[in-house]
């Protein structure tokens, strides 16, 4: 199959090469027009290397939007305002592997973006030895640390958003791996785009493979770690997923489909009015709407549904909105969490009150989200020292600074899966949607496309045994 990932259009675009893989027998077989071979490198010598390195952060790009889309769904923080039955069954977290929406968009633009990545990381260390590129030692180390970064990163969804997963392509795996095994090797490649990264001068890729590595810890439950890593990264440090203006394939698709500029808007926020959504009300609206993160049913923008109302997401207000991958406020809300664990609620609660002390100027100055009214403004909190309680605010405060980025889905399946407060004491996720066959999936599944490819898959492995239809988790 041809994948319409931007990343490779760009390769495409500037030079004419193909980027060399393994023979693969999975979802990730591709038209050999779309991938590299050393030999081509070598004859589009040295000016390829920055169009391989644009690739790479080209196929992240790509698919970020579309985890920040789904995982909103799954984690009711938007509902679909259309009848679009793929959607829908993510909608209700109750998700077929068959889901052609999700395996040509989500699960292919993933894989595809963590494939770039290797093979570029592969390619540029082989020629780093080779003096004819000797001209672009610079740039190829540069790319080395970037694909380290992005391919942890991709490793770091996969973990966080599959049941389990398996690696094709570059690097085969011989079966599918559990979360925690790869996020532990997302933790590792990040660890080596941070020793990359430092003596290149690349801070802001050295910081943000710091916050990884923390992510990575606090998933393993490794709080102590994962604080250490975050105190590391300042407070106003931010890398972000950029977009273009240029063409519509280059657009933020979370702005695409919530704002409808080409077409009804297909995504929208609940407001527990809409049945055929099972009047899914999303857990913050009232608040987020009081910091003018939200606005509720604006004139002029209609659903593709036209009976669902329009609650307008403000934070990706222009095709080129930009999304944050890592930031010093996550690596904040990761040392909070981390004091929470450690019983030393002071600690926590100075933490978070610092972040909501300066909240709506860093929303402005950010995505331009006009200040709210003086009474609306958020207020100090109060920890309570109970473990269950502080737990939930911090992932309250999550929920805000990290709205729309995929967060609250990584957060809730996190918690979901900590034996420590789950079942008894936390569960994010809300019950099954009645009236329309809502399951209480937490995980996306492997697709089945992938299952039907890849030898090293039966067809009953989409999750681990055990899971089925509407309980993937």
């Amino acid at each position: 199959m041809v994948l319409p990932v931007r990343g490779t259009a760009w390769v495409a675009a500037c030079v004419s090469l193909l980027v060399g893989v393994a023979a693969c027998e999975s979802i990730l077989d591709v038209d050999q027009g779309g991938v590299i071979d050393t030999d081509d490198l070598e004859k589009a010598g040295p000016a390829a290397v920055p169009n391989i390195v644009a690739g790479v952060v080209g196929a992240y790009q790509d698919t970020f939007d579309d985890i920040v889309l789904y995982a909103a769904l799954l984690a009711d923080e938007m509902i679909v305002a259309g009848s679009f039955d793929d959607d829908e069954e993510v909608d209700r977290r109750r998700i077929q592997p068959s889901n052609p929406a999700l395996t040509g968009g989500l699960y292919t633009l993933l894989h595809v973006a963590r494939m770039q990545a290797d093979t570029a990381v592969a390619l540029l260390q082989e020629r780093l030895v080779d003096p004819a590129f000797d001209s672009v030692e610079a740039d190829m180390r540069e790319g080395i640390a970037l694909g380290k970064l992005y391919g942890g990163y991709s490793r770091l969804w996969l973990g966080e958003l599959y049941c389990w997963s398996i690696l094709t392509g570059m690097y085969p795996e011989t079966s599918p791996r559990l979360p925690d095994a790869r996020i532990a090797q997302a933790r590792l490649l990040l660890q080596d785009a941070e020793g990359d990264a430092g003596p290149l001068g690349r801070h802001d890729v050295r910081l943000a493979a710091i916050v990884g590595q923390a992510r990575a810890q606090l998933w393993l439950r490794n709080y102590a770690q994962a604080a250490a890593l975050a105190a590391a990264v300042p407070r106003d440090f931010a890398f972000w997923s950029e977009y273009s203006y240029n063409h519509e394939e280059q657009f933020n698709e979370v702005y695409m489909f919530t704002w409808g500029d080409a077409a009804p808007i297909e995504w929208t926020v609940g407001d527990g009015t809409t049945f055929q959504q099972g009047n899914e009300r999303f857990e913050h609206i009232d608040q987020f709407v009081a910091l003018n993160l939200l606005d509720v049913e604006p004139e002029g923008y209609t659903a593709a549904v036209s009976s669902t109302p329009v609650i307008l997401q403000k934070i990706y207000s222009r095709p080129d909105s930009r999304i944050l991958m890592a930031s010093g406020i996550e690596a904040r809300l990761i040392r909070a969490e981390a004091h929470v664990r450690a019983g030393e609620t002071t600690e926590a609660e100075a933490m978070l009150n610092d972040l909501r002390a300066d909240y709506s100027l860093r929303a402005t100055v950010r995505w331009g989200v006009e200040p709210p009214a003086p009474a609306d403004a958020l207020q100090p909190l109060a920890l309570t020292g109970n473990l269950r309680l502080d737990l939930e605010t911090v992932a309250d405060e999550r929920a805000r600074e990290l709205w729309l980025t995929g967060d609250r889905l990584t957060t809730s399946r996190r918690l979901r899966r900590d034996a420590t407060v789950y079942p008894d004491t936390i569960n994010l996720f809300p019950a099954p949607k009645l009236g329309v066959d809502g399951g209480d999936d937490v995980a996306f599944p492997i697709a089945e496309l992938e299952l039907t490819q890849n030898p090293n898959l039966a067809p009953n492995q989409a999750c681990p045994a055990g899971q089925i239809i509407g309980r993937w988790r």
